[in-house]
C-alpha cells in the first residue's frame, strides 16, 4: 500500500514497509531517551559539576565593553566551503573556498581557493602516495585502505589549511583581537598539523585569540568520563543528546581536566547561547584558557537569542563563503568545455526517464 505526501511543490509516494520502518526506528529512539529519566536533570548537573566542570552564568557584554575590551582592533571569521561536481571516484572536480572577514567592513576579506580531482595527474599522485602510506602502516594487515577513502582525507587536509592560511593573513594584515574558527580547533589539528602550528605561534606572538565555534556537536566526553555513574542506556549518549535541555540560556560548562580525545592542547566549553534548548561548544588554545569566561561572554554577547547559536559574525562569513550547487554548475558550464563535462563529470542517473 502507498500513500502520497507533499513536500513543498513535490508529491512523494510512501510505501507500507518504508512507514513501518520509520515507526520502528521512531519507537526505538522514543524509548531509548526516555531512560535519560532515570537520572534527574538535577542529579545530572550535580555529577557534572562535581567530576566534569563548573557551571557559569553568563553575563553579556554590552556594546562599550566590547569595545573597550577591543580596544580598537577587531574579530574576524574564519570559514571554509567546498562543493563537488560528479559523484563517483574518480570522475569529479571538487572546489574549496576559505575567507577571513574582518567586523571592520572597510576591509576586503581574505579569500583563498583550492582545486582537487583524482582526474589531475598531480592530485592522482597525491591519493597514489598517501594510499600506499597508510595502508603501510594500517596495524591490521587485512584492513585495506582505498583511494576512493584517501581521496575523502585529502579534500578535508586541503580544506583546514585554506582556512588557516586566511587565519593567518588576517593575523599579518590586521591584527585582531580575535579570531572564530567554524568547528572545532582540533580539526585544523588533526588534518592539517604543520600549518596549524604555524597559525598557532603566530597567533600566541601577536596576543591573538583563537576560538572554536562548534555548532553540531559530535564528541562524547561527558558520558565517557561520567560512565560509572550513569545508567546503562546513558553510557552511549553523546554530549549533544546529555545537555540537550539541561543548560538555562546564557549558561556554560567550563570543563575540567577530563578524558578527552581533544588532548593536552585544547580547553573546551559548552555554553547554551540562544532560547533554543541545545548547546554548542567552543575550544581555545590552552596556552588562552585563563579567558576563557570573557571569550564565552563575547561570544555570547554576538549572538541573536532567536538564532542558530553562534556569532552572527560568523553566519555572515558562512553565507559568503559559500559555493553552492548552482554557482557550481555555473563556473563549470562557463570554464569547463561541454565534451569535458559529459565524458568526464556527467552521472547518468540525471539521465533517468521516469
Amino acid at each position: 500500500m502507498k500513500r502520497k505526501i507533499r513536500v513543498g511543490d513535490n508529491m512523494f509516494e510512501i510505501t507500507s514497509g518504508l512507514k513501518s520502518l520509520l515507526k520502528d526506528c521512531n519507537q526505538k529512539l522514543k524509548e531509548k531517551y526516555q531512560n535519560q529519566t532515570n537520572l534527574e536533570q538535577e542529579e545530572l548537573r550535580d555529577l557534572i559539576a562535581q567530576k566534569i566542570g563548573e557551571f557559569v552564568t553568563l553575563t553579556e557584554m554590552s556594546e562599550v565593553e566590547i569595545e573597550e575590551w577591543l580596544a580598537g582592533q577587531e574579530v574576524v571569521g574564519v570559514d571554509g566551503s567546498i562543493n563537488t561536481l560528479g559523484k563517483n571516484y574518480p570522475h569529479y572536480i571538487t572546489l574549496l573556498q576559505a575567507l577571513a572577514k574582518s567586523t571592520d567592513r572597510d576591509k576586503e576579506g581574505i579569500i583563498k581557493h583550492e582545486a582537487f580531482s583524482p582526474l589531475l595527474d598531480e592530485d592522482r599522485e597525491k591519493i597514489r602516495k598517501k594510499t600506499y602510506k597508510d595502508n603501510l602502516a594500517q596495524e591490521n594487515k587485512d584492513a585495506i585502505v582505498y583511494p576512493q577513502e584517501v581521496a575523502g582525507k585529502i579534500k578535508s587536509s586541503l580544506l583546514a589549511a585554506l582556512e588557516i592560511l586566511v587565519a593567518k593573513e588576517s593575523i599579518v594584515e590586521w591584527n585582531p583581537k580575535l579570531i572564530m574558527m567554524d568547528g572545532s580547533l582540533i580539526r585544523y589539528q588533526m588534518q592539517a598539523e604543520e600549518e596549524w602550528q604555524e597559525l598557532v605561534e603566530l597567533a600566541l606572538k601577536n596576543d591573538v585569540f583563537l576560538v572554536g565555534i562548534i555548532e553540531e556537536i559530535g564528541t562524547n566526553d561527558l558520558s565517557k568520563n561520567l560512565a560509572d555513574d550513569l545508567p546503562d542506556k546513558m553510557i552511549e549518549m553523546y554530549d549533544r543528546e546529555l545537555l540537550f535541555g539541561l543548560l538555562k540560556m546564557e549558561e556554560m560548562i567550563k570543563l575540567k581536566e577530563i578524558n578527552s580525545f581533544k588532548g593536552e592542547t585544547l580547553s573546551s566549553a559548552f555554553l547554551r547561547t540562544t532560547r533554543d534548548p541545545g548547546v554548542i561548544g567552543i575550544d581555545i588554545l590552552k596556552e588562552q584558557e585563563q579567558e576563557i569566561d570573557l571569550i564565552a561572554a563575547l561570544v555570547q554577547s554576538l549572538t541573536p537569542a532567536a538564532g542558530r547559536g553562534i556569532p552572527i559574525w560568523l553566519d555572515i562569513v558562512d553565507g559568503e563563503v559559500r559555493i553552492t550547487d548552482k554557482m557550481m554548475e555555473l563556473l563549470i558550464d562557463n570554464y569547463l568545455e561541454p565534451g569535458l563535462k559529459q565524458k568526464l563529470l556527467h552521472a547518468k542517473s540525471l539521465d533517468r526517464i521516469y
